[in-house]
């Protein structure tokens, strides 16, 4: 439900900053799960959020994995070798007010060559395409938290400068779940380019 994931969010530890014209807060929960999100100050927009799992004994700390938003990576050779080429589809997501949306890059073809398909059962969207050159598939985090079904009549799609743009419109209760989660992050004390505690004010 969507109240337990309020609920959640309220009893984490908190964390949180003014920076940049974003509200960085950063979360740990009582398994030592850390949750990271930055807000556009203006629009109150989420631009990106970002998981660590806590690392198992003897393993180095563990990679943030990104939910929203993406990872700049450097582009040099590092310990893993070789570099993805830079013609390779990019796979990110990027929210609006209103939608959950996501961008993949490189991808050259016309629009007609995209099915995208709402499977209900495994909660997945999938990307295929008529040519066999793309195939993906994702679940939507926010809808799995909030237990509400996924819909084909949410989804839409768009293509533009070799760009699939993946939309699937925020039912009312992500809405309404949203609007709660900025009011709490409203009652928080942040610092100006510090961390502080975030403790209700």
């Amino acid at each position: 439900m969507a109240s337990a994931w309020i609920e959640k969010l309220k009893t984490a530890q908190k964390t949180c900053m003014i920076q940049d014209g974003r509200r960085k807060i950063h979360f740990v929960f009582p398994d030592g799960t850390e949750m990271a999100e930055e807000y556009d100050l203006k629009t109150s927009e989420l631009v990106s959020r970002k998981w660590r799992r806590k690392a198992t004994l003897g393993v180095k700390e563990s990679k943030w994995e990104f939910e929203v938003g993406e990872q700049l990576v450097p582009r040099n050779l590092d310990s893993e070798g070789l570099l993805e080429s830079a013609a390779n589809p990019i796979f990110a997501r990027k929210d609006t007010a209103l939608s959950f949306q996501w961008r993949i890059r490189n991808l050259p073809y016309p629009i007609e060559t995209y099915n995208v398909t709402v499977d209900p059962e495994n909660r997945t969207i999938t990307v295929s395409t008529t040519n066999k050159k793309y195939f993906k598939k994702f679940p939507i985090p926010d809808m799995d938290r909030a237990q509400l079904p996924l819909e084909q009549k949410a989804l839409s799609i768009a293509h533009a400068n070799n760009t699939l743009i993946i939309t699937y419109k925020k039912p009312k209760e992500i809405l309404q779940m949203e609007k709660e989660i900025q009011e709490e992050f409203k009652k928080l004390k942040a610092a100006k380019d510090g961390d502080v505690d975030c403790t209700p004010s």
